[in-house]
């Protein structure tokens, strides 16, 4: 068993870097708001799974965690599953924004989010309770009625978010957000019952495995989708065709370009060097970079990746 838990955590954190490497990537190739967002989502995910390791290393020592320590980690521990609820409204938020035409879901999710967060720091608020005042609360943590009230919430929470990112999406957005948080959306609602069913698995006295629940397997799957989503942004089109062999005829007129800067453009594509534009064109390489700083301005790109996608959308 603690070797398949080893290979687990492994894999674990190997998706969780190459996802948090994926959502990078995107965040680079396209401009969007929500690029943002889902990172820190990432980063505190993975920053949560670590503590969570150190805490059930720390329970296979002899005597278990001590007091002094369980209290502050599990605080810690707290304030950041909280913060990824928070980060879950950021995005609800930069997904269908107050200011778009919203149906009811968004608010509902936002709603649903805010009592989890509040659900977590009445945890949080029962166990100092029961470090520091004699006769805590202890009964009411270790109820099945309140437990079970976290697994609904957490629930109905991801739920809403599923329906929302398959939604209404905030217009301003690129074309390839689209697809990534429709996938997100049915990972979300495929996970969203599955919180009960390991409550039903944990009442029941069944054999489950302690150290995963089914929120490592959601991540698990919401990796996959980050990876998946750089891949096909990051992959020839049809028949082996390079990122961008031409520039469309429609984003030439839309942007202003001349045909010399369209033409540097697809040489940018090819990965030459400013350099080696100049010696194919017989130019001089300060008017390779005066044609691709007017690239850059026209496109509205900070980057080389970001100028070549925003000329293919």
């Amino acid at each position: 068993m603690q070797h398949f838990l080893l290979a687990f955590y492994i894999l674990f954190f190997a998706t969780g870097f190459m996802g948090g490497a994926a959502l990078y990537v995107l965040g680079l190739r396209i401009r969007s708001r929500i690029i943002r967002p889902l990172l820190a989502f990432q980063l505190l995910f993975l920053l949560g799974l670590g503590l969570l390791v150190v805490y059930y290393y720390l329970e296979t020592l002899p005597g278990g965690i001590n007091p002094v320590i369980r209290l502050p980690l599990y605080i810690v521990m707290t304030i950041i599953n909280a913060s990824l609820y928070v980060m879950a409204i950021v995005l609800v938020r930069r997904i269908c924004p107050p200011a778009c035409k919203r149906t009811v879901f968004p608010a509902i999710a936002e709603l649903l989010f805010a009592l989890v967060i509040a659900k977590s720091l009445a945890n949080m608020g029962i166990q100092l309770a029961n470090a520091f005042v004699v006769g805590g609360m202890d009964a009411l943590a270790r109820s099945e009625a309140w437990n079970l009230t976290g697994f609904i919430l957490s629930g109905l929470a991801m739920a809403a978010f599923g329906i929302v990112a398959r939604g209404q999406i905030d217009p301003r957005e690129p074309p390839a957000i689209r697809p990534l948080m429709r996938a997100y959306g049915l990972c979300a609602i495929a996970f969203a019952p599955m919180g009960l069913i390991e409550f039903a698995v944990e009442i029941a006295g069944l054999p489950w495995l302690p150290s995963i629940s089914v929120d490592h397997l959601f991540y698990l799957a919401w990796n996959i989708v980050s990876m998946s989503a750089a891949v096909r942004l990051l992959a020839p089109s049809e028949g082996g065709v390079p990122i961008l062999d031409s520039v469309p005829e429609e984003r030439m007129q839309s942007l202003g370009l001349s045909g010399r800067e369209a033409e540097m453009a697809v040489m940018i594509a090819r990965g030459l060097a400013n350099k080696e534009i100049a010696a194919e064109l017989g130019i001089s390489p300060a008017t390779v970079r005066t044609h691709i700083y007017n690239l850059y301005q026209k496109a509205g790109a900070r980057s080389r990746v970001e100028l070549l996608n925003r000329l293919r959308n």
